[in-house]
């Protein structure tokens, strides 16, 4: 009896230090990764300190208990900070908010962000400079309950897997280079409004204005120009195929075939 109730305390000892040592490691990490142009996280984030919940009075940390070095949040906003997103974030096992909106981030997210915010609920990366595709990870984040994109450069489509996300309530892509049909969110649409996608010009698709259809792809959208003899004869392409436009040797579209 005595020997398994040592054992059993000696094993929650070390997933308790595995824990602590976890989240100690994500923050040298953030740290490392990320140059920190006002020193903000310098003159805040020492290491050196060992006492018991240290890291739970570093700047922008929330822990879920303040004498436990367990982190709950990281809030970075406005600090200046400079680099890509930091991996690092996946050694906060306990982790279920993180603000890095309002810096200088950079460059693409990672292609597995779900296995690096397998828990988070909140996720702002609003107001930086990240670029590229939005990860269809994404829709394995399945706790996410904010997801804000804004102001940022990425491009290409909005991945359609992130409807699968049913807690999510608020959700903001404004800003950036997006093209494409929106994902319809199903029952959540109502908390998802056209400003979600402001100023994303080649967005479509509820909210926003409908998608063309395939008719209309067809459309008159290509002139050729040919000179013969001296003059000039332009012909019109991108008809649909069982219509072929008749030309005259001024180039004027007579009718369709």
């Amino acid at each position: 009896m005595f020997v398994s109730s040592a054992l059993w305390l000696l094993l929650l000892s070390c997933s308790f230090s595995f824990g602590v040592e976890s989240d100690i490691n994500c923050l040298k990490s953030i740290k490392a990764s990320l140059e920190d142009t006002l020193g903000y996280l310098n003159s805040s984030w020492d290491f050196n300190n060992n006492t018991e919940g240290f890291i739970c009075n570093f700047l922008g940390i929330e822990c879920w208990h303040p004498h436990e070095s367990k982190v709950l949040n990281i809030k970075l906003s406005d600090l200046g900070l400079k680099g890509q997103f930091p991996r690092g974030v996946e050694n906060c096992t306990s982790l279920t908010g993180l603000d890095l909106s309002g810096n200088m981030l950079s460059g693409p997210l990672p292609h597995d962000i779900d296995k690096i915010l397998t828990w988070v609920t909140s996720l702002d990366l609003s107001s930086n400079s990240f670029s590229g595709l939005i990860p269809a990870t994404f829709s394995n984040c399945s706790y996410m309950n904010v997801l804000k994109l804004d102001n940022n450069q990425f491009s290409g489509n909005i991945p359609a897997e992130v409807n699968q996300l049913t807690r999510l309530r608020t959700f903001s892509v404004a800003n950036n280079l997006l093209s494409g049909q929106v994902p319809p969110f199903g029952e959540n649409i109502a908390s998802i409004r056209r400003d979600s996608y402001a100023n994303n010009p080649g967005l479509c698709g509820y909210p926003l204005k409908p998608c063309p259809s395939i008719s209309q792809k067809k459309s008159l959208n290509v002139v050729r120009v040919f000179k013969s003899n001296g003059v000039t004869m332009v012909a019109a392409a991108g008809f649909d195929e069982l219509q072929q436009p008749r030309v005259s040797l001024f180039g004027h579209v007579l009718e369709h075939s």
